[in-house]
């Protein structure tokens, strides 16, 4: 793989999603279960931001709020910083540094159609 490959050919897809109405506890159940480090953050049918783990240990651990009764959109980072599907991996990797960040979403003609990390694009990169 090259840095000239299609986000899409790295993505994982469907992505995790919560609504932004869930509780916080709910949201580490769905990370847990699906092995995952962030989920992307719905309202209406459209993605409006993203939750990570270090979301949750700032925003509600460590200041000693109840994950049940926090909800999903009090803590998430917004808006949701996404890259078209058919960008190549060099893109993705400009925008995460360019934006500080380690999660991008992938959409498709504005549809969120997956999620892609740094650590994905890099293990891409590898020379198995």
């Amino acid at each position: 793989m090259s840095l000239k490959d299609f986000v899409e050919s790295v993505m994982r897809s469907p992505p995790v999603t919560v609504l932004f109405s869930e509780n916080v506890a709910s949201v580490i159940d769905k990370m847990i279960t699906n092995n995952i480090g962030a989920v992307i953050v719905m309202s209406g049918g459209n993605p409006v931001g993203i939750i990570t783990e270090r979301d949750i240990i700032e925003k509600v651990t460590r200041v000693g709020r109840d994950p049940n009764k926090t909800r999903a959109e009090e803590i998430m980072s917004s808006p949701l910083i996404s890259i078209e599907a058919d960008k190549t991996i060099k893109d993705a990797l400009m925008l995460m540094r360019d934006r500080k960040i380690r999660r991008l979403g992938v959409t498709r003609k504005g549809r969120l159609i997956g999620i892609v990390t740094e650590r994905r694009l890099l293990d891409a990169l590898a020379p198995h």
